[in-house]
């Protein structure tokens, strides 16, 4: 007996494009070509988080390689509901012709952005089945037990959750707040030591969503004798993912989502950049699902330096959502500082990672300039030391 044609519509809904929390409506259509005995028709509604990946392992003493795939499955949807009949009910025959049965369902308002990554993906999908009886059920491949029948048809639907940056992060004044973060960087170690590079990077503030661009002002001031290059800034969308077979495991990826490029700064040179990143179309920040997937965003300034040495890089944490925050914190929150700035041109001292005090300035210059000429010519200048600040609020600016 063959299955019926099944087409599933969704009303005023093309696409079947829909918000979290909305009602999902539209209407399964059955063509029967041959009278068809059912004990019901159903329509199950599904949406699932699924994980991914493979690892290689070379077994020390062993030929060969190992390759175990990890993976994980979290249920966001499954609603079941019959169009006629049921699972179980008496025998009711289709006849030859069209059949239309309409559906409702609302969503939860929980349910998060649909989402296909390399190792994770968001998926939901409409399926409708036929329940037959044991004497006229489908011995095939698609046969299933209990109430999911004997499949006939899928489409898939989206679903887009709204992120509210407002109510989001305590209700939005975290992501409303200024973020600043600087390093310092010292090429070499030792007597070896170069004079420091000074990097600072600033937002206005870090919650945004696609479409509006960011603004990054950059402050460099460069006594090392390395040139960098050039600035680059991403967004950078991080993936993590936790896998439940055949063991927890964890990993995560960081893809470069947008870029800009700016010059940098040569030896000797302090400069000022600003730089506007437009937001692509993205996923917004989700970590509801951090038992096994979850999206975040950061920011990341790269100065890319000459030679061998290490590039320096510092990073902001952004919060990508789909409402906009009203309002923004005003610019003078991120005040300038009320001491004296830093300045390594003068004969100040800063701290080094490993918290020695070194007078920058005088006789020490002209001993740093002398060693680290000898330290290149010594093939040492891979080794670094670097001081990270991160500010997260205007506040941290007065410190």
């Amino acid at each position: 007996m063959p299955d019926p044609e099944c087409y599933i519509r969704f009303d005023h809904n093309p696409y079947g494009v829909y918000l979290a929390g909305q009602t999902l409506a539209g209407q399964v259509e059955l063509r029967v070509t041959e009278i068809l005995s059912v004990v019901g028709v159903s329509l199950q509604l599904s949406g699932v988080t699924e994980i991914e990946w493979s690892e290689v392992i070379e077994s020390a003493g062993q030929p060969g390689r190992k390759t175990t795939r990890y993976h994980g499955q979290q249920t966001l949807l499954n609603s079941v509901s019959f169009l006629c009949g049921s699972s179980a009910g008496p025998v009711r025959e289709l006849a030859i012709g069209t059949h239309t049965y309409h559906f409702s369902c609302e969503l939860p308002t929980h349910l998060p952005t649909a989402f296909e990554g390399y190792h994770a993906r968001i998926r939901y999908m409409a399926r409708v089945a036929l329940h037959r009886s044991k004497r006229h059920r489908f011995a095939g491949p698609s046969a299933a037990a209990g109430s999911t029948g004997d499949q006939i048809g899928q489409t898939s639907f989206t679903v887009l959750r709204h992120l509210n940056l407002n109510e989001h992060g305590g209700g939005g004044s975290v992501l409303a707040l200024p973020v600043k973060s600087e390093l310092t960087k010292v090429f070499c170690c030792g007597p070896c030591s170069s004079e420091p590079l000074y990097i600072s990077a600033a937002i206005p503030r870090c919650g945004y969503i696609s479409g509006q661009t960011i603004v990054i002002k950059i402050d460099a001031v460069n006594r090392s004798r390395t040139r960098v290059n050039e600035f680059r800034i991403k967004l950078v969308q991080k993936l993590s993912y936790t896998s439940q077979q055949p063991a927890a495991a964890s990993r995560s990826d960081a893809l470069v989502v947008a870029e800009s490029r700016c010059s940098g700064v040569t030896s000797g040179e302090v400069i000022k950049h600003q730089q506007n990143l437009l937001i692509p179309a993205l996923a917004p920040t989700y970590t509801d699902g951090a038992s096994i997937f979850s999206i975040d965003y950061e920011l990341e300034v790269e100065a890319r330096v000459t030679g061998p040495n290490i590039s320096p890089r510092l990073s902001m944490p952004i919060t990508i959502g789909t409402i906009a925050l009203e309002t923004s914190a005003p610019k003078e929150t991120l005040k300038p500082l009320t001491k004296s700035p830093w300045d390594p041109f003068s004969s100040q001292q800063y701290t080094d990672i490993i918290g020695t005090r070194v007078a920058v300035g005088g006789n020490a210059a002209a001993r740093r300039s002398h060693t680290e000429d000898s330290c290149k010519g010594a093939g040492l200048g891979n080794n670094v030391r670097l001081h990270v600040v991160h500010r997260n609020n205007a506040a941290d600016d007065d410190h």
